[in-house]
């Protein structure tokens, strides 16, 4: 139980003095002291220590490192899944430019994080409503938020008061938003006729196939390996489980729902087993791999590949055409199938 006391002593001026004295034993059987001009704002501090310490929350203000610092301790153990291979360095990239743009420089950053209370994050939010997008500020939030549970975990704050705590933003209506522009259905046929004669080896007509008919992000099709094309059986699909980062290095897939299994139609299966005969061997047994057997990246894809066949096609059109424009079929083994017949026709 805390206690106080008052505390008066003499100056070397002679002037007398008086405080108020706060002692109470932390959860490590340690002695804290505290001291304050009047004897409410010791009773004001008495209740909300021994609140926190009948918790098991307490955490001395002196042992307490600021925000920052528990920003800073968050990205290296952040780092250190990365490099086990357990996150993507890509996240690592968007938390780091997170805390080192928008947060360090914000007063919020160098309070004690033991101190840090609701208030004091609502402040923070509303600094980031007028001072960055909605987008971002909504972004950079949730990282804070990330940023203090780490710190929770850590025993440096008694509870995550951010959590309580939301950006607010604009109304998202959907009347506003930019629809997708999709490239007429003749251009569409004119490539997919290109790539019929573009190359010997069928590496054109493959790769457009599945750009253009399995709907799979960019970096996902880099990586893309001959042993995840099942052309066989009834149902062919390209199983998504890897992806290839802006450094053109493989990991896993982000999330659970990005681990799944793309059907395609005979069309795509038919250009993917002339293509695999041709495909030359590779590092990590890629299919559409670099001319050095490595991950080819986006630049090249789009300079040396996609723009040439729109040249050769002789139309002008944007990267991402994709396969899920067929939406109002149920089954994906029918969707792909009736998708390559609209442009095969």
């Amino acid at each position: 139980m805390a206690k106080i006391r008052k505390r008066t002593w003499t100056t070397n001026s002679g002037e007398k003095r008086t405080a108020w004295q706060l002692n109470y034993v932390d959860r490590d059987g340690n002695l804290q002291q505290k001291q304050f001009r009047t004897r409410r704002e010791t009773d004001d501090e008495r209740i909300r220590i021994e609140g926190q310490i009948a918790s098991g929350v307490h955490v001395p203000d002196k042992r307490s490192i600021t925000v920052a610092d528990a920003a800073r301790a968050f990205l290296s153990d952040f780092e250190g899944l990365v490099k086990a291979g357990k996150r993507g360095r890509i996240t690592l990239k968007g938390y780091d430019a997170h805390i080192r743009l928008h947060l360090l420089p914000f007063d919020t950053a160098r309070l004690k994080i033991s101190r840090l209370s609701g208030p004091d994050c609502v402040s923070y939010a509303r600094e980031l409503e007028t001072k960055r997008s909605d987008d971002l500020a909504r972004r950079v939030f949730s990282t804070f938020r990330m940023v203090i549970d780490y710190a929770w975990s850590q025993g440096w704050i008694g509870s995550n008061p951010a959590r309580a705590v939301t950006v607010r933003t604009a109304p998202d209506w959907d009347a506003d938003k930019e629809r997708l522009e999709i490239p007429p259905l003749e251009d569409r046929k004119k490539i997919l006729k290109t790539v019929r004669i573009f190359d010997r080896t069928g590496r054109a007509e493959a790769f457009v196939c599945v750009l253009l008919f399995q709907a799979l992000r960019s970096s996902e099709l880099r990586a893309l390996g001959k042993q995840h094309a099942v052309l066989k059986g009834l149902s062919p699909e390209l199983r998504i489980r890897r992806k290839a980062d802006r450094w053109n290095k493989l990991e896993r897939v982000k999330t659970k729902s990005s681990i799944r299994n793309v059907p395609h139609g005979p069309h795509t299966v038919q250009a993917l087993r002339k293509w695999m005969l041709a495909c030359p061997p590779s590092q990590d047994d890629l299919l559409f791999a670099n001319g050095v057997g490595k991950i080819e990246s986006y630049a090249n894809y789009y300079n040396r590949l996609w723009i040439p066949i729109l040249v050769a096609a002789g139309i002008q059109t944007t990267w991402d055409i994709y396969g899920h424009l067929w939406r109002e079929f149920q089954d994906e083994q029918t969707a792909a199938k009736a998708a390559e017949q609209v442009l095969l026709a």
